[in-house]
């Protein structure tokens, strides 16, 4: 089990950079890459749970070639893998990675709703004409 600390300081800048992209004031609050920032913020905070989660992320892209099906179940992993892989675990920085995931989640449901409706796209296949 890996020896890593994170201060409630470093879980609050992590929450904000997430927040920030999530919600860029430059493009109306709307958009933003909050998958890829919080894969670099969880990456710095707990490497071997970020590392397990990218793998999988990895594994159901290349069986299901959804990005958006990967990114969520990556996301939502990454709390569970956290808690088993990284010794230290402050309250706060358990609370900031599952509202980072479900913030994520939640920004991805256009995704959910068209991966139900079966029109999700999916990596190498045509678009319609």
């Amino acid at each position: 089990m890996a020896k890593i600390a994170v201060a409630w300081e470093q879980a609050l800048a992590g929450l904000a950079a997430v927040l920030g992209h999530v919600f860029p004031i430059w493009l109306g609050f709307r958009g933003g890459k909050g998958v890829a920032t919080g894969f670099g913020v969880f990456l710095v905070a707990a490497p071997p749970a970020a590392l397990a989660a990218i793998a999988l992320f990895a594994i159901i892209l290349l069986i299901t070639r959804y990005v958006s099906l990967a990114s969520i179940f990556a996301t939502l992993s990454f709390p569970i893998l956290s808690w088993f892989l990284v010794a230290d675990h402050s309250a706060f920085f358990v609370a900031v990675e599952i509202t980072v995931a479900l913030l994520i989640v939640v920004k991805h449901h256009a995704n959910v709703n068209r991966l139900l409706n079966g029109t999700e796209s999916r990596i190498g296949a045509r678009k319609p004409a």
